[in-house]
């Protein structure tokens, strides 16, 4: 069962980074989305599994591109079960993307970390082995996610040019 957990920031921002800290195991599958309509529509920002070929149908770790630098990919990092608490996930949105050194330039990456909205889901829990016994639906009732920090970092989509938002 997929738990989401949704932002909404009110204007359109220019987001530098996604940062997750849990007071549980981390998730062994999630994916962070980003909307520049309002909610309307969701764009993927980073997938996180264990299994990516099998959650999303994306390869681990598959290499960014400038062909493919305005596309989600998918990661096994920050996935391990341990620590069972205090666990991070911390997503940059320009992170290893080919023209973050020349971000001023690139409408495709301004384009790419432009948000009006976050929405993290997780999608699939660590369970330590426990769906394989008999009583699994209690098993997996004891279960959950608990997040004690969502943050989200970025600076107004003015060019720069606004003294405030």
């Amino acid at each position: 069962q997929n738990v989401t957990l949704t932002l909404s920031l009110g204007k359109k921002f220019e987001v530098t980074y996604v940062s997750l800290q849990f007071c549980s195991p981390r998730p062994e599958s999630m994916a962070i989305f980003k909307s520049m309509d309002y909610g309307k529509s969701w764009v993927p920002f980073q997938f996180y599994s264990t299994q990516c070929r099998k959650m999303y149908n994306k390869p681990n770790k598959a290499v960014i591109t400038k062909q493919n630098e305005q596309e989600a990919i998918c990661t096994d990092s920050h996935t391990d079960m341990h620590p069972l608490s205090g666990g991070l996930i911390a997503f940059s949105t320009l992170d290893g993307r080919p023209s973050a050194h020349d971000f001023d330039n690139s409408p495709v990456l301004q384009d790419w970390v432009t948000a009006t909205d976050i929405k993290v889901v997780f999608s699939r829990l660590h369970t330590f082995g426990d769906e394989n016994e008999d009583d699994s639906e209690l098993a997996r009732d004891s279960y959950f996610y608990a997040v004690s920090d969502l943050q989200v970092g970025g600076r107004c989509k003015c060019n720069g040019h606004a003294s405030r938002c």
